[in-house]
């Protein structure tokens, strides 16, 4: 397993639907195993995935670029 890494979406919150997002989250967790650390959270107006498993969760948001990026301060950190 890879180790955990932080990664910021190339759009802004208000250029994409949040329920989609969140959505693509759920059914990607109904495939994975429970042991999966993946969270989703929001941050300085983009969208921030923390995963173990990038390849995995990627192929659900086909239409966002995420970038390997460092954590955001906490303080900023709103989980969805």
């Amino acid at each position: 397993m890879e180790s955990l890494k932080w990664y910021k979406s190339n759009k802004k919150v208000h250029e994409i639907l949040t329920t989609e997002l969140v959505n693509a989250v759920v059914a990607y967790y109904k495939k994975e195993l429970p042991t999966d650390q993946t969270k989703l959270y929001q941050a300085e107006g983009f969208y921030y995935i923390k995963t173990t498993n990038p390849n995995g969760v990627f192929a659900y948001f086909p239409k966002i670029v995420f970038i390997e990026s460092e954590k955001p301060a906490r303080k900023k950190l709103s989980p969805l």
